[in-house]
């Protein structure tokens, strides 16, 4: 009796989170997964990117550029390849210059690259939608 009703109160939480984040474009297991990519995502950029970008995404002045730009999805390929091997040289965002270094981050997978930049793609004003593995394995082959 324990185990049914701890499982119905799991399931209910999982369905009530799924369904204050899911996106109208979505559906069926697509919605799904695009909900465990945000979700996830999230968590990754918490501990991979948020002291620099910031909660809100807003960056750091002329240090840190921000993530709320049309930028991250029409250069999406040099930001993948920077969240896995770190950026350094000027960079223009919005009409600024960066010049900073932006560590690299080895040890995150293809998977945790595409959760990531599908909570940033999708946060903060942005709405591109989910962005696949094979999207981040193909970006990643092509890394300069």
């Amino acid at each position: 009796m324990i185990r049914t009703a701890a499982f119905i109160f799991g399931l209910f939480l999982s369905s009530l989170l799924f369904s204050c984040r899911s996106d109208n474009r979505y559906s069926g297991r697509e919605a799904i997964k695009y909900d465990q990519y945000l979700f996830q995502g999230e968590q990754l950029y918490q501990a991979h990117c948020l002291n620099c970008h910031q909660k809100d995404g807003t960056g750091l002045g002329k240090l840190i550029p921000p993530l709320t730009t049309d930028f991250i999805t029409s250069e999406m390929d040099l930001v993948i390849c920077s969240i896995k091997h770190g950026l350094n040289g000027p960079i223009e965002v919005n009409g600024i210059t960066y010049n900073g270094e932006m560590p690299s981050n080895p040890r995150l997978t293809p998977l945790e690259i595409a959760e990531i930049m599908t909570y940033i793609t999708n946060t903060w004003g942005n709405e591109y939608g989910m962005v696949n593995i094979s999207k981040v394995e193909k970006a990643l082959a092509n890394c300069n």
